[in-house]
């Protein structure tokens, strides 16, 4: 029986592509035990205004050579509050946002230490939100040594999974035939999404999902209309 795995770094405050994935997949591995990158959406993403995006940054403590779930976050800065003023001005007027805005808010209130911590209370909120019943491993929580493909290798065998999935355009970072002598078969991932009914006119992609949670509510049917899996 094949078996798909999606290993894939937590971002803050995912696009619809990360729910895609997911959906896709039958083991779902946030990777948060390597290295972080700078300049990557695993502290930042964006939200739309009536004239542009805005990039919401959460701030950090920088340290070089520190895995995702060692960054911890700048709370000196006043991002919490910066960021929620934000989403909730530009959101307020749409027609869904009230559907999960008193959740959201929590979590902006709470104290957090660590990024992964945000990261992962707004995509726990998001799966219940639109009602996906998938489990979300850590493979920090998984006691895999290795590093890299090797790791996803590993992971695979973990779960018994035959099939891995990457983005396309990724091959050469994950050699096929390197999988295949382990007997995994690669998929490759089309993150396109359809276009979506969004609050102001001219339709801005790559966003945050709190834009697409704000504008077409939690139908999780539409959801996957929208990602191109129930065509």
């Amino acid at each position: 029986m094949n078996k798909v795995l999606c290993c894939i770094q937590p971002t803050y405050i995912p696009w619809l592509p990360f729910f895609k994935r997911l959906l896709i997949s039958d083991y779902f591995v946030l990777l948060d035990d390597v290295e972080y990158s700078k300049n990557t959406n695993h502290n930042r993403n964006s939200i739309r205004s009536k004239d542009n995006k805005i990039m919401l940054t959460v701030p950090i403590q920088y340290q070089n050579k520190k895995n995702i779930n060692q960054i911890e976050i700048d709370n000196s800065k006043n991002w919490k509050k910066k960021h929620w003023s934000s989403i909730s001005q530009n959101y307020n007027k749409s027609k869904y946002f009230k559907g999960f805005e008193k959740n959201l808010k929590l979590i902006y209130e709470k104290e957090h230490k660590k990024l992964i911590e945000v990261n992962l209370e707004i995509i726990y909120l998001f799966l219940d939100y639109f009602k996906i019943n998938k489990k979300i491993y850590l493979s920090s929580k998984i006691n895999i040594k290795e590093n890299s493909n090797q790791k996803l290798i590993k992971l695979c065998e973990y779960f018994g999974a035959n099939k891995f999935l990457i983005k396309k355009g990724t091959e050469s970072y994950h050699p096929p035939n390197l999988f295949l002598e382990n007997k995994i078969e690669l998929l490759i991932f089309d993150n396109s999404i359809k276009k979506y009914k969004q609050l102001y006119n001219n339709f801005e992609k790559n966003l945050g999902v709190i834009d697409y949670a704000s504008n077409c509510g939690n139908s999780l049917s539409l959801l996957k209309k929208t990602l191109f899996l129930n065509e």
